[in-house]
């Protein structure tokens, strides 16, 4: 029986608003802003140690799990409505849209729940290998070597992650890119990253990263290379609302501000339905479905979760950012699907991974560093170079993490607009200049990689970055630096660059780049944000879940960032956009297999 919360067909896309990638990326979801950005909403924005016991927890060997809290005990008196299908899908992101088209387009009788008001959509960007899309910019199948990327992104995540999971993802995620765009018939398709869109389609426009590729980058010469396997919409939202449109055309009901509540089995333990909750209500729906998809987003917003899989995250007093809400503007990536597959017997993974990828010092209201995360000279407070600066975000995180106030500085000097060139082609790095600001309608994303005179002065004009004409001048600008030993490291660094090799921290030879050319600039690189916290149920490649035997259990399916085996004990940067990616590519195969009973 329908309510009048139910989604109508063409209706549908006038309700389903909500942040864009482009809003969202300004915000800093999509690229992490520094802690110390005087842009961050502090209404979005708040520390996991902030809230009650600050104690971290973390597994006790004892297989408690204090963040799960009681399975709910639901009667029939507590049911306002029974609806009965084919496929349940609960959430509606990355991950969730894709799993509902894929179900209806299969002839699956399709209910969705989601908790929030809209669908969620908080990236742009997506790490595709091959497929007709990118065979329009010379990156079709064949292009890039699968079993090299593969096997590095298992040694960046420890190789905890399931392989067929990640080639999985390899071998289908260019057919599911050429499909997930399908319904997005007024979808401009760019012919290069910095094209002049027309005017018509700078509200909707789909580009490639680095096409054409940097003359000075060659990713197979790097020690921490970036694929070029990237590509990033201008509004990803729009193109989500296409994909849910399909699935409501053919008959999907979807209920917004509706969270998922508990899983319903049977005696043998197969997963038969859900319970849901409509916003405002103290009852209950409850849907019979043959399959059920967990969709729900991370837990981030979960302190206890927090505090028991990612306790460094608390103890470093990592602050969050995050824009998933509901109607009442409460969080909704809050576990509810890890603790609903937990319930009903599905083991959660054991290492997770904070995505805390570094994006420079002083980021602004768009997200970007004064300078990106460049390699550059960065010196701790104790006027001491600690690292080898040409790493990428989310390792410049992990050594910050390290440091006396866990902060940093970072150096550069009045020659950068030659010097940008130089840096890789890789997120969060800036590496193209240009004399003039890029147009209005440029996506957030392509902005990341840009610096212009402007984007300097602006960022000391607002005190993200302070510059002097002398290099004392400089550090004396600068609380609790160790003056002396900085003079002494960055006397140290500038005849490393002048002999052109690095035989401190063994820096590739063309990011040495000497301290000499007034004015001199320095920003401060505190802790980034955290924008998700990945770990999840265990699955496999076809999205079955596993209980505590490792064994699948019947009817119950997973993808986006509850589906374990993707990414942990870090978040890699080798691929811009591999978790959306892999949200995308996994929704359709979850949808498509719930739809099939396999």
């Amino acid at each position: 029986m329908a309510t009048e919360d139910s989604m109508t067909r063409r209706a549908f896309v006038a309700a389903a608003g909500g942040v864009t990638a482009t809003a969202v990326a300004a915000a800093g979801v999509g690229s992490a802003l520094a802690a110390d950005s005087a842009a961050a909403d502090k209404a979005s924005a708040s520390s996991a140690a902030d809230a009650g016991d600050a104690t971290t927890v973390g597994y006790d060997g004892t297989g408690v799990m204090p963040w799960l809290g009681e399975k709910p005990q639901i009667s029939d008196s507590d049911v306002e409505e029974t609806v009965d299908c084919d496929v349940l899908v609960i959430g509606l992101g990355a991950a969730g849209v894709p799993a509902a088209r894929a179900a209806a387009e299969s002839g699956a009788k399709v209910v969705a729940f989601e908790a929030s008001s809209q669908i969620n959509s908080v990236s742009s960007d997506m790490a595709i290998l091959g497929g007709q899309t990118q065979a329009k910019w010379g990156r079709g199948d064949g292009y890039l070597d699968k079993k090299t990327i593969i096997n590095m992104h298992m040694g960046e995540c420890s190789h905890h992650c399931k392989y067929d999971i990640i080639k999985r993802w390899a071998d289908d995620s260019g057919a599911t890119l050429d499909w997930f765009i399908e319904p997005s018939t007024d979808l401009y398709i760019a012919s290069e990253s910095y094209e002049d869109i027309p005017e018509e389609s700078q509200s909707n426009y789909l580009y490639p990263y680095f096409v054409p590729m940097l003359e000075s980058y060659d990713y197979t010469k790097e020690d921490m290379p970036c694929y070029p396997t990237s590509v990033g919409f201008s509004s990803l939202l729009t193109v989500q609302k296409a994909n849910l449109q399909v699935a409501v055309d053919k008959g999907a009901d979807v209920r917004f501000d509706t969270r998922g509540v508990e899983l319903i089995t049977d005696a043998s333990g197969a997963v038969v339905g859900a319970y849901g909750q409509a916003h405002g209500s103290d009852k209950y729906i409850k849907c019979n479905a043959k399959a059920v998809i967990l969709a729900t987003g991370d837990y981030l917003c979960n302190d206890e979760m927090m505090k028991y899989f990612s306790p460094q995250v608390v103890e470093n007093g990592i602050q969050t950012l995050s824009l998933d809400l509901d109607a009442d503007g409460n969080h909704t990536n809050v576990g509810d699907g890890h603790k609903m597959g937990a319930w009903a017997g599905a083991a959660i993974e054991q290492w997770h991974a904070p995505m805390i990828h570094h994006m420079g010092g002083g980021a602004g209201p768009d997200g970007r560093g004064v300078i990106g995360n460049n390699g550059y000279l960065w010196l701790n407070l104790d006027g001491k170079r600690f690292m080898n600066e040409d790493i990428a975000g989310q390792q410049l995180e992990n050594q910050v993490e390290l440091q006396p106030q866990r902060k940093a500085y970072q150096f550069f000097d009045a020659s950068w607009p030659d010097q940008l060139q130089y840096f890789p082609a890789a997120h969060g790095v800036a590496c193209y200049y240009r004399d003039e600001a890029l147009p209005d309608y440029t996506a957030s994303g392509l902005r990341i990689n840009v610096r212009t005179p402007d984007d300097i002065q602006s960022a000391v004009d607002e005190g993200r970055c302070l510059t002097a004409d002398t290099i004392d001048d400089l550090l004396a600008q600068i609380p609790d630096m160790d003056v002396d030993a900085a003079k002494e490291s960055i006397e140290r660094y500038n005849e490393l660059c002048k002999a052109g090799e690095d035989t401190d921290f063994y820096k590739s030879s063309q990011r040495l780049f000497a301290l000499e050319n007034p004015p001199f600039y320095a920003a401060e690189c505190g802790e980034a944000l955290i924008l998700a916290n990945l770990g999840g149920l265990e699955s496999d490649a076809d999205c079955h879940v596993y209980n505590t035997d490792r064994q699948i259990i019947p009817g119950l399916y997973v993808c986006g960032a509850p589906q374990g085996g993707r990414f942990n004990v870090q978040y890699p940067i080798s691929l811009k956009g591999l978790s959306c990616a892999m949200c995308v590519t996994f929704g359709k195969i979850a949808g498509e297999n719930a739809a099939a009973g396999k």
